[in-house]
């Protein structure tokens, strides 16, 4: 058999092996929904190849930021490793440049005859020596501990006996060593005191003859450490550790033992020195989340997978929708959004398939509707529009209604006026009815504001004044900030007016009539009250009932319905929302408050400026 004969062989078996191979999934896939066939091309084509891809790479970023930050870890290890070396070699050459003066030594052994012979060798040392400037801004002390017992305790120098009890000489000598590190947290100091973290290298002075033993012991200002040590910044929390003692911690002095906190991360970076035959421990902690650093760190990369991971499998997509897909998205399309009133035809359609079928059917059904909607939806309207324009001719004409009812009763003053008095005053009442008059004929706008509408009251109650005489005293008050309300014209001036004529004017005797207008957070408010004759409780639950039930029929036809006009106006603009309020007691007089949201208020302002 030839070679080219074999490989046919191979090619002709392998299609019958995929052949095979995918007959049960084309079942499969047959009875899947048009929705779970994408499902599925999404999965294999997108999110698999996704997370194959992503994550070798992420695993390689991963693996390298690692390593980073581990470098990094060690880095801030050696810094503060270098620090606590540079440290204690200082201390390591000031021992021995005390432990090499034999000038120091001598004195120390030296067996004084008295108290005063002791000083006066003491401060001949002091003066001739070095000690008073070995003290820098890291070093707290410097101490020289002798066990003779000749010597008085000073600044430099001090009995070894009187160490003793201290926590630092007893771990000293149970080392054993000739020089050592020591730190532990003192908390028998008053921190007012002093420092209650020390930090001491303490060395044994050789000598080379007998003598009384010595130490000398360099303590390190815990404050000046800290501020040395937090100049390395570092984003990684840092503790240096003697046994179970925390000599330094980047999380602050509150930390002393180990038994405060948790160093049994396992990323944790762990250093040790050798210090003076002591052993310290540097754990610069990692407490923060590999995977979110790597995230954050790597974002960028990260992003440009994603894209190069999905654009193949959105053109395959895309070539599918334009089959399918952006067909049905046409047919959706065509339906409209709530906003419309009719369904738009679909124009060009493309196919014979089931889809096309679809669309030409859905046409159909947009010829019917829009007819529908046409005779009926349209025509609805067209009778509303009507209806609206009717009840507001009406409205007009029942303001026209009010006009004539002021009119004759400010003529009536004038006329009752000249003929008790004569013509003295008739210019000023006939200047009083031009105001109101003015308001009435200005019929361009519908709405006028708090202040000009208190001017035609104001007027109103003057001419009245002329008719009734000392009988009328009236008081009116505005709540600064209510003047550019606006309301519908003329109808605070109609409650005015029914209080004057059937409260004052049935009443013998003096009456007051008071309008207010004040508002708080939410409403404004207008009282018109008089000290008339009043009605009784069935007069007002008459009177509310009327009101609350008001409309343009039930005033029809009817006289003396100034009152319920007026109401009817001001439900009519403020959709229904203003409420009235009447009290009463006969003989005593009458009061009516009405409410009125300040948001229908603002929406009269902005229909009246349209």
């Amino acid at each position: 058999m030839s070679k080219k004969h074999g490989s046919i062989v191979f090619l002709g078996n392998m299609r019958k092996f995929f052949g095979l191979l995918l007959r049960p999934i084309e079942k499969i896939m047959n009875k899947l929904q048009l929705k779970h066939k994408f499902f599925v091309l999404y999965f294999l084509c997108v999110v698999v190849p996704l997370v194959i891809t992503d994550s070798i790479v992420l695993r390689a970023v991963y693996i390298q930021e690692i390593n980073s930050i581990k470098y990094d870890m060690e880095y801030v290890g050696a810094v503060y490793r270098n620090y606590f070396n540079n440290l204690i070699d200082g201390d390591v050459r000031l021992s021995n440049s005390i432990s090499m003066n034999n000038k120091m030594r001598e004195f120390l052994d030296t067996d004084f005859e008295s108290d005063y012979d002791y000083y006066s060798q003491y401060f001949d040392i002091i003066n001739d020596s070095f000690l008073e400037t070995t003290l820098g801004l890291d070093r707290d002390s410097l101490v020289i501990y002798a066990d003779n017992k000749g010597i008085l305790d000073s600044m430099f120098i001090k009995k070894l006996s009187g160490a003793y009890s201290d926590t630092w000489y007893k771990e000293f000598i149970e080392s054993g060593q000739k020089e050592a590190v020591i730190a532990y947290y003192d908390d028998t100091i008053n921190s007012s005191i002093g420092e209650k973290r020390k930090f001491l290298y303490v060395k044994r002075i050789n000598t080379k003859r007998s003598g009384c033993a010595k130490l000398v012991v360099i303590g390190h200002d815990s404050s000046s450490m800290e501020s040395d040590l937090k100049a390395f910044t570092t984003k990684y929390p840092v503790y240096v550790i003697y046994k179970d003692y925390v000599v330094f911690s980047t999380e602050g002095q509150s930390i002393v033992s180990t038994e405060s906190i948790d160093l049994s991360g396992k990323n944790n970076v762990v250093q040790h020195m050798r210090l003076a035959d002591s052993t310290l421990k540097i754990v610069v902690v990692n407490d923060e989340s590999l995977i979110a650093t790597v995230v954050k760190d790597n974002i960028g990369i990260i992003v440009t997978l994603l894209l190069i991971t999905i654009i193949i499998p959105l053109v395959v997509l895309r070539s599918i929708e334009n089959t399918i897909v952006s067909r049905i998205h046409t047919l959706e399309n065509a339906f409209g959004s709530e906003k419309t009133n009719t369904f738009t035809s679909i124009g060009k359609i493309d196919g014979t398939d089931e889809i096309a079928s679809l669309m030409q059917k859905y046409n159909k059904m947009v010829d019917i509707t829009n007819e529908l909607i046409t005779t009926v939806y349209t025509n609805k309207i067209k009778e509303q529009e009507s209806d609206i324009a009717r009840q507001k001719a009406e409205l007009l004409a029942l303001q026209s209604q009010i006009n004539p009812h002021f009119m004759f009763n400010a003529l009536e003053s004038i006329r009752m006026h000249s003929l008790l008095k004569g013509e003295n005053e008739t210019a000023i009442m006939v200047d009083k009815l031009a105001i109101m008059e003015r308001q009435n004929v200005e019929w361009g706008r519908d709405y006028v504001t708090i202040k000009k509408e208190i001017e035609s009251i104001e007027a109103y109650l003057a001419l009245q004044g002329y008719r009734f005489g000392e009988r009328l005293s009236y008081n009116i008050d505005i709540e600064d900030g209510c003047e550019e309300y606006k309301v519908p014209k003329l109808t605070v001036v109609t409650f005015v007016e029914n209080a004057c004529v059937h409260g004052i004017e049935s009443k013998s005797s003096p009456g007051w009539i008071f309008v207010r207008v004040y508002k708080n957070r939410t409403h404004l408010f207008i009282e018109i009250e008089d000290t008339g004759e009043g009605m009784s409780e069935e007069e007002v639950a008459t009177m509310i009932d009327n009101i609350n039930n008001v409309s343009i029929e039930t005033i029809k036809g009817k006289k003396h319905v100034g009152i319920l006009n007026a109401c009817l106006r001001l439900k009519m603009v403020t959709n229904n929302e203003v409420s009235f309020s009447i009290e009463s007691e006969p003989g005593v007089g009458l009061s009516v408050i009405i409410k009125i949201p300040l948001k229908k208020l603002s929406d009269i302002e902005e229909k009246d400026n349209a």
